[in-house]
């Protein structure tokens, strides 16, 4: 997502601003929502079907701002600026957009994912564009944001009704740019917890969902992960379902989901994860989602080498 979202320059695209009138100052919530890894969408499908379905992807995630009440006030590239009446809204809205988006990639069989920015505070609306300290907070917490996560500050958490808080967890304290003290960073989670109702998406995917397996290999070390599982996590970190013993390892690196029908990757690291699927060549992976398919091997934070220490084998069945 370009700064423009902080400059408040208008963006072309499905939600492109018109003008709405002299300016207004108000208590609302700012919700930016940024589509990942179109970069190898576009190299692996080229630029006209690759395009086709980013703006069919931004079109499903205006309608569920909609949905929620909300106004998408412009498009910058292939992110949203969207405006709420409170933190409730965004926080709804956020987790329905992840929702609607997971529903979307696995319909549409890509590596696509959502990072989300969330922040409520006083506003300044003019000529239907939003501006002020929220905005820009809002605009860095997403570029803070891993793809398929939900970030927030704690004053905006807090605001939240009841059954959201419950989701919120503070996650790290950045000093930001402008701020004199330390933001806590807060993540919103929007996966279904043990207990809880099903979502309309999340009973969707359940329906669609088929038994699939993951061998994972790492030296003499060998895990299997299956569909039922949410996730399963790689990196330095003792924590992680995977401990990497490398240096060019992050504590958390990567993690890997099952969406629906497949093993796709995220990647969150400093250095990359590199992969190498069965007869293709090795790509670096950064800051994006990959789809996982048939056999092949992660690298994990440099390209692959015979005395590489993170090389986990893979096979998807």
């Amino acid at each position: 997502m370009a700064d423009d979202a902080v400059s408040g320059k208008a963006g072309r695209g499905p939600g492109a601003a018109r003008p709405r009138g002299p300016a207004a100052a108000g208590e609302r919530a700012v919700v930016f929502a940024d589509i990942t890894g179109s970069a190898a969408l576009y190299e692996a499908l080229g630029d006209a079907r690759a395009l086709s379905i980013i703006t069919r992807a931004l079109v499903v995630l205006e309608e569920q701002v909609y949905a929620h009440r909300g106004r998408v006030v412009k498009t910058i590239g292939e992110a949203l600026m969207c405006l709420f009446a409170d933190a409730s809204s965004a926080g709804a809205a956020a987790i329905g957009l992840q929702q609607r988006m997971e529903h979307f990639v696995a319909d549409a069989s890509v590596a696509l994912a959502l990072k989300i920015g969330v922040r409520s505070g006083a506003l300044i609306e003019e000529h239907g564009d939003v501006f002020g300290d929220a905005v820009n907070v809002a605009a860095r917490l997403v570029k803070l944001a891993n793809p398929g996560q939900i970030l927030t500050d704690g004053p905006t958490a807090a605001a939240m009704r009841a059954t959201l808080r419950r989701r919120a967890r503070e996650i790290d304290r950045r000093r930001m740019k402008g701020k004199s003290n330390e933001i806590e960073i807060v993540e919103l989670g929007w996966r279904r917890r043990s207990g809880e109702p099903f979502t309309t998406e999340q009973g969707l995917a359940l329906e669609r969902a088929r038994t699939a397996r993951m061998l994972l290999k790492l030296g003499e070390r060998e895990i299997a992960f299956d569909s039922a599982r949410a996730s399963f996590t790689i990196g330095r970190d003792a924590a992680n379902d995977l401990p990497i013993a490398s240096t060019k390892a992050s504590r958390q690196h990567a993690r890997i989901e099952w969406r629906r029908d497949k093993f796709v990757l995220f990647d969150h690291s400093t250095n990359g994860t590199y992969v190498t699927l069965a007869g293709e060549p090795e790509v670096m992976v950064k800051h994006e989602s990959f789809l996982l398919r048939g056999s092949g091997r992660l690298s994990i934070g440099e390209a692959a080498t015979p005395r590489g220490r993170g090389i986990v084998e893979f096979d998807c069945r």
